[in-house]
């Protein structure tokens, strides 16, 4: 009997550490960066982004629907943080390289560019990462999280984008703090 309860102890220890993994998940950085007073972080729930609703199409309103909040997280690149930067930045390619996030597209040269990511089905998108940097500004991470969201349905919405169907002040603040 002592036997299987020993035995019994020991699955549980090794499941505890199987399931306390060391790596980094995106949603673990963005919290610890949140604290962070080197960076900036804004959550934005979808309901904020459309100020008519009634100027949408279906089809947009659907889109819209699919998507539950975005979170955007940014790091300056100044004189006085340029070795955060740098580790900052290395910090989230790695975590970005996990097999789980799957490349949509990517661009740039090697003092600036941007990387479009996803997790999910490529039909039915749960999590799409932009991550883009200009060495000279800094960095972005955004999360657009949401359900079963449909990639060509979300470029169509960002298509038909008009300033005066959505509140895109919030960024004016952002570009602000940034420049």
């Amino acid at each position: 009997m002592k036997t299987i309860a020993k035995f019994s102890t020991l699955v549980v220890l090794i499941l505890v550490m199987l399931g306390c993994s060391s790596e980094t998940s995106l949603q673990k950085y963005y919290v610890d960066k949140q604290k962070d007073n080197a960076f900036i972080s804004l959550d934005i729930p979808s309901s904020l982004l459309s100020k008519k609703e009634n100027s949408l199409t279906l089809e947009q309103k659907e889109t819209l629907n699919s998507i539950k909040k975005m979170n955007l997280l940014a790091l300056q690149n100044k004189e006085e943080n340029v070795a955060i930067y740098e580790v900052e930045k290395e910090h989230v390619t790695a975590i970005l390289n996990d097999a789980k996030y799957k490349t949509l597209v990517k661009f740039g040269s090697n003092t600036k560019g941007a990387t479009l990511k996803f997790t999910g089905e490529e039909d039915a998108i749960d999590e799409l990462i932009v991550f883009a940097s200009d060495d000279s500004k800094g960095f972005a991470l955004i999360r657009v999280l949401g359900d079963n969201m449909e990639p060509s349905k979300i470029v169509q919405l960002m298509e038909g984008v008009h300033e005066d169907n959505f509140d895109f002040s919030f960024l004016k603040n952002i570009e602000a703090v940034l420049n």
